[in-house]
C-alpha cells in the first residue's frame, strides 16, 4: 500500500487539567487538555506527537472537526 504522506491515528491519550498556580496571575485557574497521539507512520512503524490545547483552542478544533464531518457526510 503506498503511503500518502497522511498519518493515520492508532492510538490517543489525552488528560484534562487546571493550572492551580503560576508565577502569572492569569494562568492560575485556566483549563488545558494534553494530547499524546500514536501514528501510523508507514512502514510499519510508529510516530508520537504530543500536543497542548487551551479549552478555548479544543473547542475551536472540535468546531473544524465537526464541520469537516458535516462536508464528509453531504459529499457521501
Amino acid at each position: 500500500m503506498e503511503h500518502s504522506g497522511l498519518n493515520n491515528v492508532v492510538d490517543i491519550e489525552w488528560k484534562l487539567g487546571v493550572t492551580a498556580a503560576s508565577s502569572k496571575e492569569r494562568q492560575a485557574g485556566t483549563t488545558y487538555l494534553h494530547f499524546k497521539l500514536v501514528l501510523d507512520a508507514g512502514g510499519g512503524s510508529l510516530k508520537t506527537v504530543y500536543m497542548e490545547m487551551s479549552l478555548a483552542q479544543f473547542y475551536a478544533f472540535l468546531h473544524e472537526l465537526e464541520k469537516a464531518k458535516s462536508s464528509l457526510y453531504y459529499i457521501s
